[in-house]
């Protein structure tokens, strides 16, 4: 790591300062309102959340690490398509699951029950970071183990303490997420700090009356967002170690069954879809051609113009240690909820007399630090000699960061791209706090059907959000790949 100049720092900060506007805007109203701070809800959110979060690694970390040690056929397959699960919020698969006959689903409701689905639902964030952890660990360190130690013995005393990195910053990031979460605390009848959020903001549509119960939620997810930076970061980002990667050993296909609970979740959820719309006939769905385009076009350019955004301003400072206090930065506003940062515009469009925020800067200003993590944990596995020598051609910089660099670069920042698009158009808070009246989004369209609509009109109108969301991250991603495509 080498020192930047400040004026090869200016731009990342700009970045990140315009995109922490909101919070600042919210922290900067503490002045403006005598109530008090309003906590009561918090502890049950804490509750929900923590619940899930046990759920989710547990389940996600004995799939990652049945998928990273053995040999169990499909075992790739299988962590791929657990990451379906990503590109939906957790409510999408519940509404999905209620829609399979023959469960009581009318005896699921609660507190316990919504930690569940949740959990079940974000399994694959802990089991992405297990399994990518597995591919970073010192063969002959584990391959010793296996010699010396008895299967329980090894998982206990060698591999849980090499992989508490992942598993803890797994948990807090699960926390995290959802303490943001309102819509299956919703459906499972109960409150938590961000369901009072919305409701009484949705009702009042009062920036200054929400401080109360933002603010002590706001510190709360920042703090441990604090905690989580480091094990995340020492997770994802390369480190020389020697020989990297766990040798996976043969093992019976029962052993598949763990490696597949995440990707079962989602196949139950879709099968449930599925058969609703073929028991129900021809659904009765009518879909507005501006409201299809615009639920898949403002992810996309929300998501290309995040990636242009961070790698213009992160590639100056690539090879300095400011790089890694930026990913700090990043990491914080991508775990305050999308919610806060869509009341957070909106006071400031109040400010400013009315002026429009539009939705797209919401997302943006709160998914900067993914593909900012994306850079970084790309970069950190270009050898540095091979930059070393691209600095030998003589071409002019911008050129050689186009053609040499960037490439080398562009399969991270296509998932980055991917996983932005992806979550702004799963988004239903922000789209509904800033969208103006009279226009929807398909997600938005699908949590208004599930109310009250036949199931075959809420499975069409699930597997149509679930194909927009293929084709918004199919889009998103094209967007790095052609602009950085190695050329010859």
């Amino acid at each position: 790591m080498t020192r930047a100049r400040p004026l090869a720092v200016l731009p990342m900060g700009v970045l990140l300062g315009a995109a922490s506007l909101p919070v600042a805007f919210l922290l900067s109203r503490l002045a403006a309102t005598d109530a008090a701070f309003d906590a009561s809800s918090l502890a049950q959110a804490f509750a929900f959340a923590i619940g899930g979060a046990l759920v989710a690694t547990v389940t996600g970390a004995a799939a990652g690490i049945v998928a990273g040690l053995l040999a169990v056929p499909g075992a790739r397959w299988l962590v791929g398509a657990a990451c379906v699960l990503i590109a939906a919020p957790p409510a999408f698969w519940w509404i999905g699951a209620t829609r399979v006959p023959g469960v009581p689903w009318g005896m699921v409701s609660g507190l316990a029950s919504g930690a569940v689905v949740a959990g079940l639902a974000l399994s694959p964030v802990p089991m992405l970071l297990v399994f990518a952890a597995l591919r970073e660990l010192p063969s002959n360190l584990y391959e010793a183990a296996r010699v010396t130690l008895p299967p329980l013995l090894r998982l206990r005393f060698v591999l849980l303490p090499l992989l508490e990195a992942p598993l803890v910053g797994g948990f807090l990031l699960i926390v995290i997420l959802l303490l943001g979460e309102s819509e299956i605390p919703f459906l499972f009848g109960f409150r938590t700090a961000m369901t009072d959020i919305v409701t009484i903001f949705a009702q009042t549509f009062d920036v200054t009356r929400t401080i109360p119960l933002v603010v002590p939620l706001l510190l709360a997810v920042l703090a441990l967002a604090a905690l989580a930076a480091r094990p995340l970061l020492q997770t994802v980002l390369a480190a020389s170690r020697g020989a990297h990667g766990v040798v996976r050993k043969p093992a019976p296909a029962r052993f598949g069954i763990v490696a597949a609970l995440p990707a079962a979740v989602a196949a139950f959820s879709l099968g449930g879809y599925a058969l609703a719309s073929l028991a129900g006939g021809v659904p009765r769905l009518r879909i507005e051609p501006a409201t299809l385009f615009a639920s898949v076009s403002e992810p996309v350019a929300c998501a290309w113009v995040t990636v242009l955004l961070v790698v213009a301003a992160a590639y100056p400072v690539r090879a300095s240690a400011g790089l890694r206090v930026c990913l700090w930065a990043g990491l914080l506003l991508f775990c305050i909820p999308a919610a806060i940062f869509g009341i957070g515009w909106i006071g400031i469009s109040h400010a400013l007399s009315g002026l429009s925020i539009p939705p797209l800067v919401a997302h943006a200003s709160r998914a900067v630090g993914l593909p900012l993590l994306a850079f970084a944990i790309a970069y950190s596995r270009v050898p540095r000699s091979l930059e070393d020598a691209a600095r030998l051609v003589p071409i002019p910089p911008l050129r050689r960061a186009f053609v040499i660099v960037l490439p080398l670069l562009a399969p991270s920042l296509l998932a980055a791209s991917a996983l932005v698009a992806a979550l702004t158009f799963a988004d239903r808070d922000v789209a509904s706090l800033l969208l103006p009246a009279g226009t929807s989004r398909l997600m938005l369209d699908l949590y208004l059907v599930s109310a009250n609509a036949p199931s075959a009109t809420v499975a069409a109108a699930a597997l149509t959000a679930l194909g927009g969301a293929a084709l918004t991250m199919a889009l998103a991603a094209a967007g790095p790949l052609l602009l950085w495509r190695p050329r010859g």
